[in-house]
């Protein structure tokens, strides 16, 4: 065997055993992980360091060394020897099966072990991932008497000084750890066979490419099967139903008995693979039209949701809007409006009283998908409740224009059974596109905000340009689909 199986691997054989394989032997063929997964992993990591705090003035095994697992495995086992009482990143190597657990303390002669998880809740994967790292630690360390995974406690506030103790919360996992070691010596012995028949498993695709986690290999299972029209592409479908038509050879949504169908958003969709041409439900998006009063803008809002708080009175992972772009009319020309929150400061009630000024004089506000902008709203509510009423007449005028597209009565085949502003973007207006941009995404803006806590001056101010570029866009493409919608009727 050409190395141990790692926590991660061992989950993707849990997921599908094909999957596995080609992480150990293949991968090469592994998918180009995309700017959001990375940023995300970068957050795991962030936080699982700033965890050890928790315990301080331990040994990091990993420190100043190459990445080496054996020399891991024997660093941790001489640090254990030597009487180390906290262990960072110990790793542990038992019958070719690899873990590296976050943080390994002793308390009273006895080991601990805690696994950080940047989340708020634990999932059944979190549990069988703490599981896996339980049975390879105590057959490797006996005196282990307690695994426990830490997450953000959702109840905690800021106050004047951080307080780490109370930021996170330890749940044991030992009672599931303990009853499930048959389970993970059976499993991991399924895992190390299908690595000795040296042959790829003939597994079909199916939902679990998606369950827990999306498969890192879909790029080389799905090759030649998500084609377009492919049933693997209809939108508002579970994955069950989805695979349940594919498994019956309907492979093309223009396969499908239209007739069968009995949800308007999928049967719209099938309409307009059939069709090859949008499809538009006239009288239904007329009167969504009619609701629009002008004068009118658009308005997008960006957020921030720091795992680890930083302004006085928040929570971890709370929607802290730091931009707003808005986009109205004057004399025939667009106009571009953008408020941008200085990362260091909390100024959210500027934040808000700016916004209130800047769309009291319309009547209608315009916005895609309004559920953000409306949660943080709210928010804003209970922190300001002196500008309750303020707020409630601008929600009063949000006109949602996802809502035509939500319901059925506006789709293009072009959409590929999205149903998100980015996928009617080229349709509405085929210049100006969101993959010229260097962000790309809602995810990827909330990240590098909060990288620029680490840039100098001259780097902030070409993050700041690159995140208002992108929220302009947003709120253009919003403001012009009211356009887009008006013609297809008219």
């Amino acid at each position: 065997m050409s190395s141990p199986i790692s926590k991660s691997a061992f989950i993707k054989a849990e997921q599908c055993l094909k999957h596995f394989y080609l992480y150990k032997n293949h991968y090469y063929l592994r998918d180009v992980l995309s700017k959001e997964k990375q940023l995300i992993f970068k957050r795991g990591t962030d936080v699982g360091i700033f965890a050890q705090q928790l315990f301080p003035g331990g040994i990091d095994v990993t420190a100043g060394e190459k990445r080496d697992q054996q020399l891991f495995a024997e660093k941790t086992k001489h640090l254990i020897a030597n009487g180390t009482k906290t262990i960072y990143e110990a790793t542990f190597i038992y019958d070719d099966l690899l873990v590296m657990v976050d943080i390994l303390h002793k308390h009273e002669d006895k080991w601990i072990a805690y696994e950080v998880k940047s989340s708020l809740k634990i999932t059944e994967t979190y549990v069988k991932d703490a599981c896996f790292q339980y049975y390879v630690i105590k057959n490797s360390l006996p005196d282990l008497v307690d695994f426990n995974l830490l997450t953000m406690n959702p109840k905690y506030v800021l106050d004047s000084e951080l307080d780490i103790k109370k930021l996170f919360k330890s749940t044991s996992v030992m009672k599931d750890a303990v009853k499930n070691l048959d389970y993970f010596s059976h499993k991991t012995k399924i895992a190390k066979q299908t690595l000795e028949q040296n042959k790829i498993p003939d597994i079909k695709i199916g939902a679990h490419c998606f369950q827990p986690y999306e498969c890192d290999f879909l790029g080389t299972c799905w090759k030649n099967i998500n084609e377009p029209n492919s049933v693997l592409t209809l939108g508002k479908l579970t994955k069950q139903a989805m695979f349940e038509l594919y498994d019956q050879n309907i492979k093309r949504i223009d396969e499908i008995d239209i007739n069968t169908i009995k949800h308007k958003e999928i049967k719209i969709q099938v309409k307009a693979a059939i069709e090859q041409k949008e499809q538009v439900f006239n009288e239904e998006v007329n009167a969504f039209i009619s609701n629009v009063k002008h004068p009118i803008c658009s308005l997008d809002i960006e957020v921030w949701m720091p795992a680890i708080p930083y302004y006085h009175g928040t929570k971890p992972f709370q929607q802290i809007p730091f931009l707003f772009s808005m986009i109205s009319e004057d004399n025939g020309e667009l106009k571009n409006y953008s408020y941008f929150k200085p990362i260091e400061e909390d100024l959210r009630k500027d934040f808000l009283e700016r916004i209130l000024v800047e769309t009291k004089k319309f009547n209608s506000i315009l916005m895609f998908d309004k559920s953000l902008e409306e949660t943080v709203l709210n928010q804003l509510v209970d922190l300001y409740p002196e500008y309750r009423n303020e707020i409630a007449d601008l929600k009063n005028k949000i006109v949602d224009l996802a809502e035509p597209i939500r319901k059925g009565n506006y789709y293009h085949p072009d959409m590929k059974g999205n149903f998100t502003l980015k996928s009617i973007a080229p349709l509405v207006n085929q210049e100006a596109g969101f993959n010229k941009l260097e962000i790309q995404s809602g995810i990827s803006a909330m990240y590098i905000y909060e990288s620029m806590l680490e840039q100098n001056a001259i780097e902030a101010e070409r993050i700041k340009a690159q995140l208002i570029e992108y929220c302009e866009m947003d709120a253009l493409i919003t403001y012009q689909l009211l356009n887009f919608f008006e013609n297809r009727v008219h």
